[in-house]
Order: structure tokens, then sequence, then C-alpha cells
């Protein structure tokens, strides 16, 4: 129906004028695009409608189709927001706003696996606009394979890392949705939940499996599989002997072998250094009180040094022990090897003591 038919059977009768209402859905057709927004043709010429261009950026940003012709359902936002030409201020994005928070709510309630695309990020999560709803993706919620393992914890680099994930499709589920404030938290680690269960169906305790290292903190190795499924090895159960710097003993993408030492109600405990033997067990056999041993200085401390035994176990020659103290610890330089005897051997109390002095006194 053309304007100048609508107008003539408004005049005679044959149709009446329909009222416009506020939050009215209503059908139209673009007709002109300007600086100031869209202008729509609504309901077949009964009134003009139009789209405000703060939100026709965000609605093209998102894919609408406002080209002239286009067709499109939007709503009136209220009889009294009227622009000083008469038009109608209408809205497209409260529609579908309403489209996804339903959406959203089925989705939540089925328990389902999103697919998102992030837009924005900082230091603390990704941001997905999807029609004025914000979905945010914790940092703490994202998979190992997209977790910004930065060792010196810079934040520069931690930023550039997260930026590399802005365009692409993550899988995630819905942990929390807030309809009033219009925020949803997202959980890439929830969306592998399956996998991770079908990989603890697959473990046994005193299994050994090997692994990747995903990261390194103060307090262990965190270790994956395919960089989705991740746990921590704790710096106890990296190895037997003292661990003064973690860096040493491993690189992030490194392969670990580890063994499982414990299941228990979906937490899992891991061990390195369980592969070997106990070191404890196999220096009493290997060595005696008297025996002279020799052995790499390793560390130093106030009360004396520490040299290598046996792998990764150290023994202490206290100050007392050295002989001349100061000018005995200036000659003991890290990385040399000492001879020392054997004072002191206690396995169970992960003790052993040397003595310099005692090897100058025999051969006194």
């Amino acid at each position: 129906m053309t304007t100048q038919e609508l107008h003539a059977q408004l005049l005679d009768g044959t149709v009446s004028l329909p009222r416009i209402r506020a939050w009215e859905k209503v059908l139209g057709k673009v007709i002109k695009r300007g600086d100031y927004g869209v202008l729509v043709n609504c309901e077949q010429g009964i009134f003009t409608g139009l789209i405000l261009s703060k939100e026709v950026k965000n609605l093209e940003r998102s894919g609408e189709d406002l080209t002239v012709g286009s067709e499109l359902e939007a709503e009136v936002l209220g009889t009294d927001v009227i622009t000083d030409e008469g038009y109608y201020v209408i809205s497209i994005s409260q529609l579908k706003q309403q489209a996804v928070r339903d959406k959203i709510i089925n989705q939540q309630e089925k328990d389902e696996i999103l697919t998102v695309i992030p837009t924005e990020a900082n230091l603390w999560w990704l941001l997905v606009d999807l029609h004025g709803i914000k979905w945010f993706i914790p940092l703490s919620q994202l998979a190992p394979i997209h977790y910004p393992r930065v060792e010196d914890g810079d934040q520069e680099k931690i930023f550039d890392e997260l930026l590399k994930l802005l365009g692409q499709e993550i899988q995630v589920r819905i942990i929390n949705f807030d309809e009033d404030w219009r925020r949803m938290i997202l959980s890439e680690r929830e969306a592998l939940r399956e996998e991770r269960q079908k990989i603890m169906d697959g473990l046994s305790v005193g299994n050994e499996y090997d692994w990747v290292i995903s990261g390194i903190s103060s307090y262990g190795f965190f270790v994956t599989i395919g960089w989705w499924v991740e746990w921590l090895v704790h710096i106890s159960e990296i190895t037997y002997g003292h661990v003064s710097n973690i860096d040493g003993l491993g690189e992030v993408n490194d392969p670990m072998k580890v063994k499982v030492i414990g299941l228990d109600d979906g937490k899992i405990s891991l061990s390195h250094k369980k592969l070997q033997p106990d070191p404890w067990t196999v220096i009493p056999q290997k060595y005696g009180v008297g025996d002279i041993i020799e052995g790499e200085v390793v560390r130093y401390v106030p009360y004396g040094v520490f040299i290598r035994v046996y792998n990764d176990i150290n023994g202490l020659i206290h100050l007392s022990e050295i002989g001349d103290t100061e000018a005995g610890v200036r000659s003991l330089k890290l990385w040399s090897k000492v001879k020392a005897k054997l004072i002191l051997l206690e396995p169970h109390n992960r003790k052993i003591w040397l003595s310099i002095k005692a090897i100058k006194e025999g051969e006194a």
C-alpha cells in the first residue's frame, strides 16, 4: 500500500489510524541514512522512526543490515521520545537484547557450550559485547592453552598475549548471569568439563604419564595434557633435595613425566620425584659414618656450606667443621669439589653432616 493510498483510506474512513504505543514492536523499512542515524518507514507509513547513530554503529559492528531498503523489526522507545522533526525514536537493540537474554537463560538451563568472540581485553578479563549485554571471561577461567603464561609477570607481556585472543572463537559455559546488570560470567575451563572428566577417568594411582610444563610458580610446576587440562606438581614433589631456584628445574614447554600419587573427589596429586627410588633409602647402603665423601659445593648458608652427596641430596659442613673458619670458607668456591668425612647420618630426619676438620685431624 502506498502512502497516498493509505491517506485516502484514512480520509474516507476505510481504515483508522492505529495508536502508537510505547515499547510496542513495529515493522519497518530503512529509507534514509545520515549522521544523526537511520530513518525507518514504520507500519507502512504510519510514522517515521529514527534509530540513533550510536546504536547504528553498534548494530553494524555486530553485523546488522541497515542498508536502504532493508526490512527490520524494532521497538518504540516511548511516545514522548520524539525529535524536532516528528520522528519517533525506535530501537532494534532492545529487541535483540531480550532475545539474547531469553537465549542465554535457556542455554544456561541446558548447560550448553557457547562459542564467543572476545572484542576487548584488560589485565583481568576478556570482554564480549553482544547487543549491550556484557560477557566477561575472567583470566582465571581461561584454559591453559589460552592463559597468558608470562614467567616474569610483566603486565605488558600479559596484555600482549591477551590481545592475541581478540577475534578468536572461544568455547565457554555460562557460570553466572546477572539479568539486572546485564552481565554474564563465562568459563572456558567449564567448557572442558567433559574432557577433564575423561582424562580423570583414565588416571590411576601409581601409574606414570607424560605431561608438559605449562606454567611455573614459586610453589611448583603446572603441567598439562594437550594444553587443555592442567594440574600442579607441588615443589615438594619435584625433587627429594633442597630447591633454592625452581626455574633451574624446568622451563615452560618442557616434557615432564609424572606419577599419580593420589586421586580424591576430583582432585589429583602428582609427583615427579617418586619416579625414582627415595635416595634416603639408598644413601645408608652406599655410605656410613666415617666414610670420606667428595662432592660439589652447591650452596652457602650463614652457618656453613652444603655439598652434593648423592644425586640431589646435600650434606652440611658446619662452620665449626671447616677448620680455619674464615680462610676455610673462602677456599670453598661454588661448584668446586671438596672432600669431607661423614660424621652424622640420620635418614629418618633427612640429615647429613660432614667435616673437613676431621680429615685434617686424622692426618695429623
